[in-house]
């Protein structure tokens, strides 16, 4: 026979709240005292039954709904759900879970160590803490878009990294679109470039060696020609590239990652090779905003005639922390569509909220005062790990201080592998130089000091000199 739909009146021990109730209900269907489909009473019967406000009952009502416990049907009140009595006695709850079962504390994320000094990672703690979570309030505070991120990224952030491209790296009247990272944007670049070539797979691919190894993956994940350059003190030697159109990889402001600075020279020869075998050169400025007691260079993208040639690339991760994945680019004008449908496809944008509040930390004046003060303390930290390499290790060459976040010990005659081996042994994480190579190997240390305190400066230093002399 089967069971009646009337609402029964509720047999419930004291209760005295949305989660009580919502228990108090749970329970009642996993011992059996509801069964699926038995009625519920109205949430003014029920509350008056209780000794509840009626609001209480409706959010208990509606937390029950949301689990799928109950079902509300206009003109046939709140039903159990059908095979609510299985998952209930199966230990299903609700998502407010069990308010006696105290949450687990969350400890915040601790990060690298400080004796850690593998590239590619700045001292966040630099950033003034109230300015970034005014920042974060403000965007969070304009509500969700219910976009996404690809199909309106960030007008805010766009419009506020045009002012700042052009007043750190000359980049005039720049229109940037936002990505994820670095790395998809030079994806994007890639398979924009070959994207009507019919022998895309044939497409040379030049590239710093030793260079950025995300550049030659993603390179390799569009299926251009890899073809390895030698880095030198200057920057590419343009008549090692050949007269045929391709894709080249730079990073001039700071090559990654023996810290040379591409030359004037270089620079102007780099761009007219461009226009004159229709290439597109890839300038990933990761670092540049970090100069310490040297010019200024111009960027690539600002040279005469390189604007429909030169794409910018640029991110949050070296100026700030990459825990935001924010980074940006300015393409030649002809591959603007071809990007922006890539990112449409692959969509590779930025999430929305860290993408509008890095564009109000930009509106507010907060970026320049803390790359003002970033570059303050990382010229002194610098400072402090060349003196004490010098003093502790004084016949190894040191390369790449001029800018940036990293600089380079040369290791001629060692294994950098095993000395990399040794120091970690000893408590210090680094990056050999060698790993960074493909085709020209140099042996040595790729060395960040964003997060290096004099003391550690010192105690690494007296660590590598005894590293290499027992090796």
């Amino acid at each position: 026979m089967a069971r009646t739909t009337r609402a029964e009146p509720l047999v419930l021990d004291d209760v005295s709240g949305t989660a009580d109730l919502v228990k108090a209900i749970v329970d009642g269907i996993a011992g059996g005292a509801l069964a699926d489909g038995d009625r519920l009473p109205s949430t003014r019967t029920l509350a008056a039954q209780v000794g509840l406000s009626r609001g209480t009952v409706v959010r208990a009502f509606d937390e029950l709904a949301a689990a799928g416990f109950v079902v509300a049907a206009h003109g046939s009140g709140t039903r159990i759900s059908a095979g609510a009595s299985q998952a209930a006695r199966a230990g299903a709850r609700t998502r407010g879970g069990d308010d006696e079962v105290a949450a687990p504390a969350i400890e915040p994320r601790q990060g690298r160590s400080r004796r850690d000094l593998r590239p590619g990672i700045p001292d966040a703690e630099l950033v003034d803490g109230r300015a970034w979570r005014r920042a974060v309030r403000t965007a969070a505070g304009r509500g969700l878009a219910g976009l996404n991120p690809w199909e309106e990224p960030s007008p805010g952030l766009r419009a506020e990294l045009s002012g700042h491209l052009r007043r750190h790296r000359g980049l005039v009247a720049a229109d940037p679109l936002l990505f994820d990272s670095s790395r998809s944007a030079i994806a994007a670049l890639c398979a924009a470039f070959v994207a009507d070539r019919p022998d895309a797979c044939m497409t040379p691919f030049h590239v710093e060696d030793p260079g950025y190894r995300g550049a030659l993956l993603m390179a390799r994940e569009q299926g251009l020609d890899v073809r390895f350059q030698r880095a030198d003190d200057d920057g590419f030697r343009v008549a090692d590239l050949g007269d045929e159109p391709g894709v080249v990889f730079t990073t001039p402001a700071h090559q990654y990652p023996l810290g040379h600075r591409m030359s004037v020279e270089r620079r102007v020869a780099l761009v007219d090779w461009a226009r004159r075998t229709g290439s597109l050169v890839i300038e990933d400025d990761y670092d540049g905003e970090f100069r310490y007691g040297v010019a200024p260079l111009p960027a690539l993208a600002t040279l005469p005639g390189a604007a429909e040639h030169v794409a910018y690339v640029g991110t949050s991760s070296k100026s700030l922390s990459p825990d935001l994945r924010v980074a940006w680019c300015v393409p030649p004008a002809a591959l603007r569509r071809s990007v922006e449908r890539w990112l449409a496809v692959h969509r590779r944008g930025p999430s929305s909220l860290p993408a509008d509040a890095l564009g109000e930390f930009l509106g507010s004046g907060a970026m320049n005062r803390h790359l003002a003060r970033a570059a303050r303390v990382y010229s002194d930290r610098r400072a402090r790990l060349v003196t004490a390499l010098h003093r502790e290790c004084p016949g190894l060459p040191v390369t790449g201080v001029e800018a940036g976040l990293h600089l380079c010990v040369l290791l001629a005659g060692h294994d950098d592998e095993a000395v990399v081996d040794a120091l970690d042994r000893d408590g210090w994480r680094t990056r050999s130089l060698s790993s960074q190579s493909s085709v020209h190997a140099i042996s040595g240390l790729v060395l960040n000091y964003a997060r290096l305190s004099a003391r550690d400066a010192a105690e690494f230093a007296v660590s590598l000199r005894r590293t290499l002399h027992d090796l």
